[in-house]
C-alpha cells in the first residue's frame, strides 16, 4: 500500500469520526439521543476486496439521565425499552424520546409529529377523555380511572444493532424484536435525556482533528516528493 493510500484512508476514516461527534455534539440536548460511535476497520480489512466501508457506525444504546418535566404526557422508558412509531409511509421506526403530546385530532404523537402506536395501532383521545391524561408505570394511557390503551414498546434481542435513522429514530431486524415481555417501570413526567457527555465529545474532537491534519501534511509531502521524482525524471531523460 502505497502514502497516498494511506494517507486518503486514514484521512477517511477522520471525516467518519468527526462526522459522527459533529452529530453528537448537535443532538446534546435532544431527549432520548444515542451516541453514535464510528469504528474504523484495520487496514487489513479495508483493503479486503470484499470490503465495503472502512467505517461502521454504532449506537451506544446506554440510557441517559431523568429530568423531571412536570408533563403527564412525558414518559422516561425502561432500560432496553422503544417506543414504537409511525412514519407518514406507514413504516414503523423505535425511539426512546418520550416527549409526547395530542395534535389537534386527538393522535398521540412524538413532538416530531410521528405517531406514537399501541396495542390496536394509533392511539386517538376524544374531546372528552382529554382532561386527565396520565401514563402509569405499565404505559397504559389513562382517562382518570379508564385505561384506553397501553403504549407498544419492544426491547431487541442480544446481539442486535440499532441502525439510525436521524431526528432521535432507529431501526432494526423487526423478527428480533421483543414484544411479548411484560412492560413495567415508565416513569411519567420524566424524559431521558442524551446520554452524550461534551466534553468526551470535545476530546475526540480535538484528537480526531489533530490526526487529520497530519493525514492532510502527509498527503501534500507525497504529492511533493512526486512532483519532484517527475521532474527529476525529466531532466534526465
Amino acid at each position: 500500500m502505497g502514502t497516498l493510500e494511506i494517507a486518503a484512508i486514514g484521512l477517511q476514516q477522520d471525516l467518519d469520526r468527526l462526522k459522527a461527534t459533529s452529530h453528537n455534539l448537535a443532538n446534546t440536548s435532544t431527549a432520548g439521543y444515542k451516541r453514535q460511535i464510528a469504528v474504523q476497520h484495520p487496514f487489513a480489512g479495508v483493503m479486503d476486496a470484499t470490503a465495503t466501508s472502512i467505517a461502521s457506525t454504532y449506537t451506544d444504546a446506554r440510557a441517559g439521565k431523568l429530568a423531571a418535566t412536570g408533563n403527564a404526557l412525558d414518559i422516561a422508558m425502561p432500560d432496553g425499552r422503544y417506543l414504537l412509531l409511525e412514519q407518514e409511509d406507514g413504516t414503523q421506526v423505535l425511539s426512546r424520546d418520550g416527549g409526547l403530546q395530542l395534535d389537534a385530532a386527538g393522535s398521540l404523537r412524538t413532538m416530531g409529529g410521528l405517531k406514537v402506536l399501541g396495542q390496536r395501532g394509533g392511539i386517538t383521545v376524544r374531546a372528552e377523555q382529554r382532561g386527565s391524561l396520565a401514563i402509569d408505570g405499565q404505559g397504559q394511557l389513562r382517562s382518570g380511572d379508564q385505561v384506553l390503551d397501553a403504549l407498544r414498546m419492544v426491547s431487541l434481542k442480544a446481539g442486535q444493532f440499532l441502525q439510525p435513522l436521524g431526528a432521535g429514530t432507529f431501526t432494526a431486524d423487526a423478527n428480533q424484536w421483543d414484544v411479548d415481555s411484560p412492560l413495567l417501570g415508565v416513569r411519567s413526567a420524566f424524559l431521558e435525556q442524551s446520554n452524550v457527555m461534551p466534553s468526551q465529545e470535545m476530546v475526540v474532537l480535538m484528537s480526531t482533528t489533530r490526526h487529520a491534519e497530519s493525514m492532510v501534511r502527509l498527503l501534500q509531502t507525497a504529492d511533493e516528493m512526486a512532483e519532484k521524482a517527475i521532474r527529476r525524471f525529466g531532466e534526465h531523460t
